[in-house]
């Protein structure tokens, strides 16, 4: 029984032994194999941060293909930044393609087990791998058995033969499977942004003209007592002209920063079954930036 024992654990360990180069082969088809920090040279991290960054804005733009290919080559650059992975998956999901999507975060859980975000990304496998399985085509219709000959009756005969009828056969829905097209983004932030932005402009323009008369009216009449008419006109139109200017360049970069800010957290898609998207942000070493994915 002893023997037995210790030859079924010899062959297990050799099944796992045997199972991890095969494993780490499989990774280096898709993608690099990891690596670690302190191998990766300052100048490589630097140059893959730039490549990811190139990524992003095609992300952004909606040109996956371009996004999904940076991204790559920004990770083959420095491969111990693992947290591109989920970029990846997103770009692949816009794209349509949620097979390799699944693909792209499973690699992220083997390659960064003690990641935070475990419990999200297991989430979105779950929800990709719902959504492949309806988006599965109906299976075919059963084949209807031939209807019998029979042969006719013989002269004479006054029985007519039965005529052989086939049950009505429901249509089949056929057609390729459509999937959720990406939504465009709103111009309204960006048309708040111009609005804000040009109040700003008009609010400092009027704050210094106000400045210039108060202080030319300072200059005509300096102890402020008998001034002249025009002169003491001036003065408090130019006051006015200050409260206005800082009251109008307010209100403008007021509007211009939540124009931004509505920009970047607006919601760009939705899929089937998730009821919208939602901004998750890619945090790794030497990344920062925002994803968007479908709300689980």
């Amino acid at each position: 029984m002893r023997a037995t024992g210790k030859l079924l654990l010899i062959g297990a360990l050799a099944g796992v032994i045997a199972a991890a180069p095969a494993r780490a082969e499989q990774a280096s088809s898709e993608y690099p194999a990891p690596c670690d920090a302190s191998k990766v040279s300052k100048a490589n991290v630097e140059r893959a941060h730039t490549v990811y960054l190139s990524g992003k804005q095609f992300l952004d733009e909606s040109n996956y293909d371009k996004a999904i290919g940076y991204f790559k080559d920004a990770y083959s650059i420095d491969c111990s930044v693992h947290g591109i992975l989920p970029a990846i998956a997103t770009a692949y999901e816009r794209k349509g393609d949620k097979g390799a999507a699944v693909g792209a975060l499973q690699e992220y859980m083997w390659r960064a087990p003690g990641a935070a975000d475990h419990d999200v990304v297991e989430r979105r496998i779950k929800n990709l791998n719902d959504q492949l399985s309806r988006e599965q085509p109906p299976p075919p219709a059963p084949a209807l058995p031939a209807p019998a000959v029979t042969s006719p009756a013989p002269a004479g005969s006054t029985a007519a033969p039965a005529a052989a009828s086939a049950p009505p056969v429901a249509p089949v829905p056929s057609g390729p499977v459509e999937t959720p097209s990406a939504a465009t983004r709103s111009p309204v932030p960006w048309i708040l942004v111009g609005v804000g932005g040009a109040a700003v402009v008009g609010g400092l323009v009027s704050y210094l003209v106000g400045v210039g008369d108060v202080s030319a009216a300072a200059k005509s009449c300096p102890d402020r007592r008998l001034c002249a008419q025009d002169v003491a006109s001036q003065g408090n139109d130019g006051r006015t002209l200050e409260t206005a200017g800082v009251i109008v360049g307010g209100v403008g970069l007021a509007a211009v920063v939540g124009g931004l800010y509505w920009h970047f957290v607006e919601n760009v898609s939705s899929s089937p079954g998730q009821g919208g998207a939602r901004v998750e942000p890619v945090i790794a070493p030497g990344y920062a930036g925002i994803t968007l994915a479908g709300r689980l």
